[in-house]
Parts: structure tokens; sequence; C-alpha cells
């Protein structure tokens, strides 16, 4: 059942405005995504080449080639994501009317993270494999593949697979002998969570992203 707001969002929108490069990007949380035909116009009224994405989830974002993403919403999760992907964004926060800039050098300290956790990965022997089997989520039958590519070409490493229905971090003290550890679920456990496990955590895309890099663990090493 989608819950819609009835917060105006123009308002914030317009206080945005003077952040906004020509061509935008604009998306949203499902609670606001009614209002965003309103915002196009508005914003073509001013000139700006507008693209409207529609709603964003926390683990999925469109890909965007927009140099300015305006992301109409409530708190950093969202926008986080969207900088991940090392992008800029613009956030109006409805509620508090707030508008801020969210850039990828402010994800720097998730990026040294998965830096280390990759170097961690090249070192490692054993590596614990991360599917879930939640209703709903295909990631076994996607990953699996994903996965079979990266161990053929890491031969020497040994990999074994955990699946499960909900992620509990302390499950996996259970195994001692996993060095590295690759996500396969919702990639922001990889991005966001990995402050409370100790073990070097990547998500599959960047494991599949820098490996397909053959210089970057001489260079790097």
């Amino acid at each position: 059942i989608h819950a819609e707001s009835d917060l105006n969002i123009l308002p914030v929108v317009k206080k945005a405005l003077p952040h906004l490069s020509e061509e935008v990007a604009v998306v949203t949380t499902i609670q606001h995504k009614p209002g965003l035909l309103p915002i196009k116009t508005f914003l073509e009224s001013e000139g700006k080449k507008v693209t409207i994405y529609g709603h964003i989830l926390g683990c999925s974002v469109p890909c965007m080639t927009q140099k300015t993403i305006l992301y109409i919403g409530m708190g950093e999760f969202h926008p986080k994501g969207i900088a991940l992907k090392g992008q800029e964004v613009v956030c109006a926060n409805p509620l508090t009317m707030e508008v801020f800039k969210l850039a990828p050098k402010d994800m720097e300290q998730v990026m040294k993270r998965r830096k280390g956790a990759l170097l961690k990965f090249y070192s490692s022997d054993t590596v614990g494999v991360i599917l879930t089997i939640k209703t709903g989520q295909k990631t076994v039958q996607t990953s699996l593949q994903r996965i079979f590519d990266i161990r053929k070409k890491y031969p020497e490493k040994q990999f074994y697979f955990f699946a499960c229905d909900t992620l509990n971090f302390s499950d996996l003290e259970n195994f001692p002998f996993v060095q590295t550890w690759i996500n396969t679920m919702c990639p922001r456990i990889g991005q966001d969570d990995t402050v409370r496990w100790e073990k070097p955590l990547l998500n599959i895309d960047d494991v599949l992203e820098y490996t397909s890099v053959d210089d970057t663990r001489g260079e790097d090493s």
C-alpha cells in the first residue's frame, strides 16, 4: 500500500533551483512520486532540461547521466546510494526545507573501506559468499554465474556459499576461517553496514568491477 505524502514539494524545489545545472535528473521516494509532474513543468519553465526517474530505493539506483541529480525527500540514505555511483546530488527536504549537496568526495570513508576490503580479497585464501533466499529476491539465481566467473578467475581461493533469509552479522562469526566476504544481497550491506562487521566485506559488483581491471592489483600492491 503506497502511503502518499500531502507535503507540497514545490517550495523546496524552488529553493534548490540555484544549485541545479541545465540538465537535471529528478528522483524521490515513493510517497512524493505523485508530485513529480508539476515539478517537471516548473523546472522546464525555468529553462531546465528535465528527466524524471520516478521513485528511488536505497538499494537500487537508476543509471543517470545528467550532471545534476535532484533528490526530493528526507534523510541521506537514498542520495548516498547515488553519490556512491560517482554523481553529485542536490538534496531537497520538503519537510525541513533544507537544501544541501552530497558529492562523491563525501563518501570517501566508504570508498576507503571498499578499497581495503578489495586488497584483502586479493590476499585471502578463503572467501565466503552471502546469498539470500528471501521471497521476491532472486540473487541466488542471478548471482551464482557471476560468482562462478570470479571463482574461475581465482582458482587458488576456496569459496564457501552461505544462504540465508535475513542476514545476521553475528552469525558470520561462526565461520572464523572465512577471511573475506562477498555480498550478493542488498548492495547497501556492503556500503553502509560493514562498519558493524570487522571482516572485509565487498559487494559482488565491486569485485567484478575492479577485478576486471588487470592493473588494479599491481598498482595497489
